[in-house]
């Protein structure tokens, strides 16, 4: 699998979709959005996401990355990739992406496919994900679908946190001000050194 894009490609594109025809109204309409979470006190969903049509994506392709995405941040007591609507802020950057990163989202797609995923029940597919996910931690483990894995989570997490769902509604984001402390972690696995 190629190189994945760097954060200054990312903003690349999403700047180049900022730029498509619609594109005033879908960023408009995916940074307003998230009815359906039941904490969020957000305005309801804009059809526009509602009855999304992927760009980029086939149906069944578009299916299987919203899957994925909502696997890697699932909804909980905060908002999800669902909710966020990641696979479809994906599939419309993605559009106005060069060729380079069509072929490498068509690879990702293919070595997903290959893996089983596309066909996949809900179980099967998390446990697919975790095992795509494991060279990440066993750098003796190898998945062919690693690259593909990589591919969707990185974009996945920029999506979700420039989303409505992910900036304010899971880090509660509040605009440009300061913290006077800053709480210690107290997760027991990350106070290893």
């Amino acid at each position: 699998m190629r190189e994945l894009p760097s954060r200054r490609d990312l903003l690349e594109w999403t700047a180049r979709a900022a730029a498509l025809p619609g594109a005033a109204d879908f960023f408009a309409a995916w940074l307003r959005g998230q009815e359906g979470h039941r904490h969020s006190t957000a305005p309801p969903e804009p059809p526009l996401l509602r009855d999304y049509k992927p760009q980029v994506f086939d149906a069944e392709d578009f299916a299987a990355l919203e899957a994925f995405t909502e696997i890697l941040i699932p909804t909980d007591d905060t908002p999800g990739a669902r909710e966020a609507r990641c696979a479809a802020f994906i599939d419309f950057v993605l559009s106005a992406s060069p060729a380079a990163a069509h072929q490498q989202w068509q690879d990702a797609m293919a070595a997903l496919r290959a893996a089983g995923f596309h066909a996949a029940d809900a179980n099967g597919r998390a446990a697919l994900v975790a095992e795509m996910a494991r060279p990440e931690v066993d750098r003796t483990a190898q998945h062919s679908a690693h690259g593909a894995y990589r591919l969707i989570k990185q974009q996945n997490a920029f999506a979700f946190y420039t989303s409505r769902a992910g900036m304010i509604e899971a880090l509660d984001y509040r605009g440009n001000s300061y913290n006077e402390t800053f709480p210690a972690c107290t997760h027991s696995e990350h106070q290893r050194v």
